[in-house]
């Protein structure tokens, strides 16, 4: 009986071994950590925003647009940091509940050892999800496979080695502070947090230990420090917590560092080592803050967010706004009233007129008495969609016998696609000039490569905290973010190409050598339209029924005294592609201050802007052109089904809001075909619509992101053979052919 007794007291013991009661004090204690944890579980095993790419930022890294072991070392090395920082958190939050570990040599290396198991759990994940990604969706082999994660956890190791040497060479134990006989108990002073006297804590807030981990391969007995006076347990405690504040003031010093180095390539790191990083200085200045304030912490920083919400615009530093590059911000504020956005007919006359003039050179330049008429709407969808607008349009153009561009006269649509046409129109003009060509497929593939990096390093780095670099253009100078971030980014991929500004194309426009462009972003203050083009164009202000207040403003008119010619392209290009949160909305100088985001709030596929310059110029078009192409250029299929998630609580309390983001998409397409068929009904000539639609399904989705990954490249390049996208082009071919 005695012999069963006690083999059941020994079955108990698991939960007294130290991994084990750290483990409950994540748990029980430490939900924030627990938070930080979760989410990079969910990055890795898909769970959250698969459908923009986030997982495939930390399941293949890219750096300097390699996916390799410097991509991998790099994020391994930011995941070690986090990992020295969860331990620093858990040692300086709650160390003093374990005073066992004072009595041991190298304490806190010790308190790290036996807190493994959320971080070997983290790595064993990621081993295990990444190298099926790589091999089923970037097609690396076994071997590439097997370096990467070894550079992966060289990584992670090599930050630890890092922490290991620093806290051997600074830390004591017990042992050695009774040699020296240093027996006075002093309160902690460290460089982040406020100063305490850790054994008033231990004496109410002990866990129990039984057996610890002493290194990898041996497990000891936990020894009590009831032999040891305060004082002793007080020094060691006290060094390691100065030492272990000294190495996160450290950690933040590099992270703040690696901010301000970001305007280099080489110091651009991964996605998802910026978003480890962010996440191991949350860590530190939580720390910090807890040490000051204690349980008062979370009631202190909502309160505080509560007086910065109401006190934010006398705060300058902290109100830094997005601000349009080129544009001139020092001529005060052009009012934004409704009296000040009307347009006079006679400037609607004039401007059409000057459109006609453009119309008419490209007629000649057709060499046919009724040429058709083709204007390109392209969808907004990031990389994926800059990427497929190229690829399509090449193709497609080389198909068409080079006629396809030579018979558009109009781009617009939103975000990505526009990107990827921008592009395109300029390498029209570079063929016009002499220096390139249309048919050029490495600028196809500029559009495939890494944009969302530096936007993340600059996100976690420096929006969020200090944004004390500038932009110079001219005599202007503006703030630097993730916005300016991305556009020098994509002056890299590209080779500067696009480095011009709106007035740059309104010559090559008014001779017809390139088509017209219209770039419509949404202005988030009333849901209104601003329309950029480097052509007069204010008749696209004007309601097709002649009623109303105009819904859409003209860019250049509305800001005229600020300079807008000067407008530095690619930001108009930015700031039609504002995504909520990846790019901070882009604050013109109105009052109040005009805020822009992403053209496809209102219009993901240019129908709106199309259809009004149809209705605007149909006298022009019904006399001059045989028919009208509308060429839709999508990234997602028209009546694609991503699949239905399983019903849950969860889905069924976010379902109304659910519905209404998720469809919008469609219920632009319902509102497009409505427009199509009332302007065709009454229109002089055929309108016919064409759609170039990327060939996805639920297993093969390209995700929305300013990343692709080398599958995603692959699936966008195949999908001109598809046999959908075949028969749209054998259509558009003879379409164009009907006219000869």
């Amino acid at each position: 009986m005695l012999k069963g007794h006690l083999q059941r007291k020994d079955r108990k013991k698991w939960q007294y071994f130290f991994p084990i009661q750290l483990l409950i004090l994540h748990v029980k204690k430490n939900h924030f950590l627990l938070l930080l944890w979760g989410l990079l579980f969910a990055f890795v095993l898909g769970f959250f925003a698969p459908r923009f790419g986030v997982p495939q930022q930390f399941l293949v890294p890219e750096y300097m647009g390699q996916s390799g072991i410097a991509a991998f070392g790099m994020v391994g090395f930011a995941l070690g940091g986090f990992i020295t920082g969860f331990n620093l958190y858990t040692y300086i939050m709650h160390g003093y509940r374990f005073p066992f570990i004072a009595t041991l040599s190298r304490p806190f290396q010790k308190f790290s050892l036996n807190n493994f198991i959320l971080p070997s759990l983290f790595i064993i994940t990621y081993c295990i999800y990444s190298a099926s990604f790589q091999i089923q969706k970037e097609f690396f082999s076994l071997g590439k496979v097997m370096i990467n994660l070894v550079s992966f956890v060289i990584g992670v190791m090599l930050f630890q080695m890092m922490s290991y040497l620093y806290f051997t060479y600074t830390n004591k134990d017990a042992k050695a502070f009774i040699k020296e006989r240093r027996l006075k108990v002093e309160p902690v002073e460290s460089p982040l947090h406020h100063r305490s006297i850790w054994y008033k804590k231990t004496r109410t807030s002990r866990w129990h230990v039984e057996t610890y981990m002493s290194s990898l391969h041996k497990i000891n007995l936990a020894r009590d420090s009831g032999h040891y006076t305060k004082a002793i347990l007080e020094q060691v405690f006290s060094q390691n917590h100065i030492n272990a504040a000294r190495f996160e003031l450290v950690l933040v010093i590099s992270f703040l560092l690696v901010g301000f180095l970001r305007v280099y390539e080489h110091f651009i790191i991964p996605a998802a080592a910026s978003l480890i990083l962010l996440f191991t200085m949350i860590l530190m200045l939580l720390s910090a803050f807890h040490s000051w304030i204690k349980g008062w912490t979370l009631t202190i920083i909502i309160v505080l967010l509560v007086v910065l919400n109401f006190f934010h615009k006398d705060l300058r530093w902290l109100t830094l706004e997005s601000k349009a590059i080129g544009m001139n911000y020092e001529t005060g504020r052009t009012p934004y009233q409704p009296q000040h956005i009307q347009t006079s007919e006679l400037k609607i006359r004039e401007d059409i007129s000057s459109t006609e003039y453009i119309l008419n050179k490209w007629k000649a330049k057709t060499n046919k008495s009724k040429p058709m008429l083709v204007i390109v709407d392209c969808s907004g969808g990031g990389s994926r969609s800059a990427y497929w607008t190229m690829r399509s349009l090449q193709y497609a153009n080389r198909m068409c016998n080079s006629e396809l561009l030579q018979h558009t006269v109009l781009f617009t649509g939103a975000s990505g696609g526009m990107f990827g046409a921008a592009y395109m129109r300029e390498l029209m003009l570079a063929e016009q000039l002499g220096v390139g060509s249309v048919y050029d497929t490495v600028a196809c593939e500029n559009m495939a490569k890494d944009l969302l990096n530096p936007v993340v390093l600059s996100l976690a780095t420096n929006d969020w905290f200090f944004r004390f670099q500038k932009v110079d253009d001219g005599n202007f100078s503006y703030s630097a973010d993730r916005a300016t971030a991305f556009e020098e980014q994509f002056h890299r991929n590209t080779g500067r190409i696009l480095d011009k500004r709106l007035s740059d194309y309104t010559q090559p426009e008014r001779e017809a050598v390139i088509p017209m462009m219209v770039l419509s972003p949404t202005i988030v203050n009333d849901g209104r339209r601003l329309l950029i083009s480097a052509q007069p164009m204010s008749y696209l202000t004007k309601n097709m029924n002649h009623t109303g207040l105009p819904e859409d403003i003209e860019f250049t008119s509305f800001f005229r005294q600020h300079e807008p010619e000067r407008l530095q392209w690619l930001t108009a290009l930015r700031m039609n592609a504002t995504f909520p949160y990846i790019f901070p909305m882009t604050s013109l100088p109105s009052e109040p201050a005009m805020d822009i985001m992403d053209a496809g709030i209102r219009d993901n596929f240019g129908m709106k802007t199309t259809a009004q310059f149809l209705h605007s110029l149909q006298s022009w078009i019904g006399e001059n052109c045989s028919g009208v192409i509308i060429l839709q250029v999508r990234d997602l299929p028209k009546f694609m089904d991503l699949g239905t998630e399983e019903s849950s609580l969860f889905s069924k309390f976010t379902a109304p809001l659910g519905s209404i983001y998720g469809n919008m998409t469609k219920g632009q397409d319902y509102n497009n075909d409505q427009m199509l068929e009332y302007l065709r009904s009454g229109y002089p000539i055929p309108i016919h619509l064409i759609s170039f639609e990327l060939a996805q399904t639920a297993e093969s989705h390209v995700s929305l992101s300013w990343h692709l990954t080398q599958s995603e490249k692959k699936h966008i390049r195949e999908a001109t053979k598809d046999n959908l996208f075949l028969q749209q082009l054998e259509v558009l071919r003879a379409l164009i052919r009907q006219d000869d």
